[in-house]
């Protein structure tokens, strides 16, 4: 496995590469050193690290700092994942930037009836945000729900309100 960093702004933006694949990204690290630890610990095997730019990274900043939205084509690392969790997550890449859609609207669009805690789940297990826009996915109510394990998070409140996305707060 690959890690490959890069600094953005005042903070730092890493991915996980397995054969070429993502396999994971993450983003609002403090410094290289914790990007490279953290994501050492999710490989769990030996790994080569690079500090450079890479079109995924580009893509992560973009979306994180609300000045690009646009995806290069990306080849995902799905192991791990159902057939029904990859369909999730490949339905969830069709919503736009500015667009919301509800966890229960999700689980219908990919035949799970009733399965908006499924989805939910799904968003925990999420390891390809905010590519995998995650944060898109909110409450039939029209409120934000959760995002990375806590209600009403500020960064998914910040990245939607950058989108121009409707929610109720």
């Amino acid at each position: 496995m690959k890690i490959i960093v890069s600094q953005n702004k005042d903070s730092w933006t890493g991915i996980l590469l397995n054969e070429g694949k993502l396999y994971y990204s993450s983003y609002s690290f403090k410094n290289k050193k914790e990007a490279v630890s953290y994501l050492s610990k999710i490989a769990k095997e030996e790994v080569e690290v690079e500090e450079r730019d890479h079109p995924i990274l580009d893509a992560i900043n973009g979306i994180v700092n609300g000045t690009s939205f646009d995806l290069p084509k990306i080849d995902f690392d799905f192991s791990g994942f159902t057939e029904k969790e990859i369909a999730v997550l490949n339905e969830l890449l069709k919503v736009p930037a500015g667009k919301v859609v509800s966890y229960g609207e999700l689980a219908k669009r990919v035949d799970v009836p009733y399965g908006a805690r499924f989805v939910g789940n799904v968003m925990m297990k999420n390891r390809f945000g905010p590519i995998v826009p995650c944060h898109r996915v909110i409450l039939s109510s029209g409120k934000i729900g959760k995002f990375a394990g806590k209600s009403n998070h500020p960064m998914k409140k910040r990245m939607l309100k950058q989108e121009n996305a409707t929610f109720k707060e």
